[in-house]
């Protein structure tokens, strides 16, 4: 017998135990993932199998959107497509015939022979898709959770990889039995099915044409710029799903100053979830639709970083209610967390900042902040700064709507009181969780009188938040940017702008911020503005030079929000706007005991440059 060294090592990837020592294709900090998407690639054939043309069998290639994975079973704890003739990735014809009976009529069904009470093979045979374009870049996608670390407070998150495939072209085939099969007829209900979303993670933006098809909730056009996404082999992208996270994580807030002991069902039950015991289909689907196939760089000086996108986001129903009347209390929940979203913050990467590049163009040592707007003044219900009140109060009023139509109570503990020790803690999976398998009426599920012993971090609560807005009268006059780099106190002067990273101090703040915080003797500095920089009021990424300190989420949000269309044009000149448009410069901050932020809301309540309170009134 032949002695192998290592034999061990050179058994592939794709076959090896998942477990510690041996492949961790799931965990992003490895590159076992990109390692085992090269050895499958290389041993793939160049080309997909023919399917076949005739009278009794065509063939029709549609391309996706974004991404487009089907779960092969592969691997513990990562998904994989499932992999087809020649080792291929491919959609299965069973998952197709499935899509397509889901788009039928009931005449349809009948007439294809379709329906499951029939014993005789359906007419239509389903050959399955096989991508005909070159799918083998970009493969190593990235699942990365972080709703309990940006809500909640500082729970541990980590990313995961995936492997999907992206923006590939689908050589999509079906036969027929039928003499005279009406391929017109056959094709558009592949289409209508195509519509809803093909694959894994359809809810998510996966899978999607750019024909949506089915119930749409709610509908809007949008234009953003912000900090293309870096994938596990640093490349960039720019990823639909970033909208789905940013209602969600919107939804958990505001459910979460609601009722927060239930918040998380709430949450669950409109977007899905797969909480231990827990797990659900969620109601609400998204997709969004760009004007362009790939997405344009906001900054033709860096073309790789920065993204430009317009296109349409849409939501629609995509599980079972039980009750149709409470469809318009969903469309209006989902209408106002997105008006909430676009408020406040943005979608995508560094959304709780506003875009340095629009707002203060001489800061260029990295990209932050994002930038969206909404491109029909029709969809923009903030003019003034009194409209944030009313929105904010519209959002919660949606919510609550909501809550009470599907069994939930609103009920608001206040903060500082401590959990009773006798009370049993909320169960999970309690059978009154509400089940959208099962159409049953709904009691009124009442909360456990224990409140949870500490408030999350961002629950959406008027002892837990606060918003301070002001008027700034173009896109250059932010006065909270230069707050967020100067490691120095000021008084009431205009801040000079900068790259403030560039000549960082000797000794870090963070060794003492009380020190930081404390105001200059002299009476004409008793309104000095203290330092916020790298403290807990703005968070902080860890950077060693600086200090050992670890990356913190911050406590305030900064939004440039306005009033009309700001975006210019870059690759147009003749579009380009030269109006100057008006801001309402917001700041949303969840305080905390610290002297931090004592310090700051003392300086708030002077109104430099005019900030006033707007929420809670």
């Amino acid at each position: 017998m032949v002695s192998i060294p290592d034999a061990a090592n050179l058994v592939p990837l794709m076959f090896q135990a998942q477990a510690k020592g041996r492949s961790q294709l799931q965990y992003a900090a490895v590159n076992d993932a990109q390692k085992c998407v090269s050895e499958w690639t290389n041993q793939t054939y160049s080309k997909a199998p023919y399917l076949g043309e005739s009278d009794s069998n065509k063939t029709k290639t549609y391309q996706i959107q974004w991404r487009f994975v089907t779960n092969g079973g592969q691997f513990d704890g990562i998904i994989f497509p499932a992999l087809g003739a020649f080792g291929l990735p491919f959609y299965p014809g069973s998952s197709m015939k499935g899509a397509f009976c889901q788009a039928c009529t009931e005449d349809q069904k009948q007439r294809y022979r379709l329906t499951k009470d029939l014993d005789e093979p359906s007419f239509l045979r389903f050959h399955g898709g096989y991508p005909v374009n070159d799918w083998t870049q970009k493969l190593v996608d990235i699942v990365h959770p972080q709703q309990d670390f940006q809500v909640k407070n500082d729970a541990k998150h980590g990313a995961y990889a995936l492997v999907s495939l992206y923006k590939p072209k689908i050589n999509f085939g079906i036969s027929s039995q039928l003499a005279n099969t009406n391929w017109k007829e056959v094709w558009e209900i592949w289409e209508k099915a195509l519509g809803t979303g093909i694959g894994c993670r359809v809810s998510s933006g996966y899978g999607q044409t750019n024909k949506i098809t089915g119930d749409v909730l709610y509908e809007v056009k949008l234009q953003g710029q912000g900090a293309a996404s870096k994938l596990l082999d640093d490349g960039l992208e720019f990823r639909h799903n970033i909208f789905r996270a940013g209602l969600r994580g919107h939804a958990l807030r505001i459910f979460g100053g609601l009722n927060q002991a239930k918040a998380e069902d709430v949450v669950d039950e409109l977007f899905g979830g797969i909480r231990s015991g827990n797990e659900k289909v969620g109601l609400l689907g998204m997709a969004f639709v760009p004007d362009y196939p790939d997405w344009r760089s906001a900054d033709p000086k860096d073309p790789e970083e920065a993204y430009d996108v317009t296109g349409k986001l849409i939501w629609r129903l995509s599980g079972k209610l039980e009750k149709s009347e409470d469809r318009d209390s969903l469309a209006e929940l989902v209408k106002k967390l997105t008006q909430f979203a676009m408020l406040l913050g943005g979608f995508g990467k560094s959304w709780r900042r506003a875009d340095h590049r629009i707002f203060y163009p001489t800061y260029t040592k990295h990209l932050i902040g994002c930038h969206w707007e909404w491109m029909k003044d029709s969809d923009n219900e903030v003019r003034d700064l009194k409209d944030v009140d009313k929105l904010i109060n519209q959002v919660q009023e949606a919510a609550k709507q909501w809550m009470n139509k599907r069994g939930f109570e609103v009920n608001q503990l206040p903060a500082s009181q401590p959990a009773p020790t006798h009370a049993p803690a909320p169960v999970q999976n309690d059978s009154r969780t509400p089940n959208l398998k099962r159409p049953v009426h709904r009691p009124v599920i009442q909360q456990a009188k224990a409140a949870e012993t500490e408030v999350w971090r961002e629950a959406w609560r008027n002892d837990n938040v606060q918003v301070w807005g002001r008027i700034a009268e173009n896109s250059l006059k932010s006065l909270v940017i230069p707050w967020l780099h100067s490691s120095e106190t000021s008084s009431n002067r205009t801040q000079e702008r900068g790259n403030y990273h560039q000549n960082p101090p000797k000794k870090s703040l963070n060794q003492s911020n009380n020190l930081a915080f404390q105001r200059t003797p002299n009476s004409e500095n008793k309104n000095a503005r203290p330092v916020i920089y790298r403290t807990s009021v703005t968070g902080r990424v860890k950077d060693e030079k600086k200090s050992n300190e670890p990356t913190q989420i911050g406590r305030l949000w900064h939004r440039m929000y306005p009033v009309g269309n700001l975006i210019k044009d870059v690759h147009n000149a003749s579009k380009t706007k030269g109006k100057p448009v008006p801001c309402l410069e917001l700041l949303t901050i969840f305080p905390d005991s610290s002297d931090e932020f004592k310090n700051f809301l003392t300086f708030l309540k002077s109104e430099p440059g005019g900030f006033k309170r707007l929420w809670p009134q």
